[in-house]
């Protein structure tokens, strides 16, 4: 694989994606279809979220971590500090503005066309995941560089996505897919916090300061703060496996991701680093095994989802070995 296809696939970040739009679309579509899935809405669902998220969201954290100096600070990082593909020479500011052009676009007309096929009821959910994905980084919000906000619009933009997979698919937001979402959405932003946990003298050193909630609150009390995402998390998943049981292992994987959530030692570099892959591939696995429960049809997600991470460990080594531009 050439630098610049490679940059592109790591500019993606495979394994979050995963964990966020890939297992909560999954899901969603699974609690809204039923044994009806309608698999062309799925796949359109998969793009969007990747688009939105993989795309859009990344590239613009990229290039503002980048100005601000976080990702080129020479902390002790292996998942966290960016995707490396400015630092590694394997794109540039100028690569990660034109991508991020051309997915809006993708973007634009694939959600037209779902609101165009399935209603207006879906533009809302799709709105508000391109908002979502710009204001997380951009002036005037830039809700990253600011504590408890960059949590809430990831919350909130995971649990429509979660919720407007299951529209999509004809189905409702009743109390189970509601239940269900906020426990997806929980779980990743617990995640989230253990992944800046490696960032905070970066994120201390950034022009402007990026004041995460972790760098507000310390290692410490942030680590409380990571603990009770993931508590919100099983406790909402518990009350989703309660409406329904094909919803069990969703909670049996939150239970392993908050022991995790209690052995990482902030301020360990392999502590974090093993535990939050933890977190990463139960809540994955929770969520796609709970998805194949419900529809059989989706347990091929799981397996696409395997060899995907499989790849990803493959090639995220290589760009540190690449000497830079």
């Amino acid at each position: 694989m050439g630098a610049v296809a490679r940059g592109l696939w790591l500019e993606l970040r495979v394994i979050p994606v995963l964990l966020w739009s890939f297992s909560a679309i999954t899901l969603g579509t699974a609690l809204g279809g039923g044994s009806d899935v309608e698999g062309w809405y799925y796949l359109g669902a998969v793009a969007l979220g990747v688009l939105i998220q993989g795309v859009l969201a990344h590239t613009l954290n990229e290039i503002e971590d980048w100005r601000s100096g976080t990702d080129r600070h020479d902390s002790p990082r292996v998942i966290s500090g960016g995707s490396k593909v400015l630092v590694a020479g394997l794109l540039t500011p100028r690569a990660l503005k034109l991508l991020f052009a051309v997915a809006f676009v993708a973007t634009t007309v694939l959600g037209l066309a779902l609101v165009a096929s399935r209603g207006l009821v879906m533009l809302p959910f799709g709105l508000a995941g391109v908002a979502g994905a710009v204001l997380y980084t951009l002036p005037p919000v830039r809700a990253a560089y600011r504590p408890f906000l960059g949590e809430a619009i990831a919350c909130i933009c995971l649990w429509l996505c979660v919720t407007g997979a299951a529209v999509l698919q004809g189905g409702r937001i009743d109390a189970t897919v509601a239940v269900a979402a906020l426990a997806v959405a929980a779980y990743a932003v617990g995640m989230l916090m253990v992944h800046h946990y490696l960032d905070y003298e970066a994120d201390r050193a950034a022009t402007p300061t990026k004041t995460t909630t972790i760098v507000l609150l310390g290692l410490r009390r942030g680590r409380r703060y990571a603990f009770g995402w993931g508590s919100v998390a099983l406790a909402s998943a518990v009350a989703a496996a309660v409406a329904e049981p094909k919803l069990i292992p969703l909670a049996v994987a939150y239970v392993v991701g908050l022991v995790c959530h209690v052995r990482c030692r902030p301020d360990d570099v392999a502590s974090v680093t093993t535990n939050e892959m933890g977190i990463i591939f139960f809540g994955i696995a929770g969520a796609l095994i709970s998805a194949a429960l419900l529809v059989p049809a989706l347990a091929w997600a799981a397996l696409a989802a395997a060899a995907l991470v499989a790849l990803e460990m493959r090639l995220a080594v290589q760009p540190a070995e690449t000497p830079a531009a």
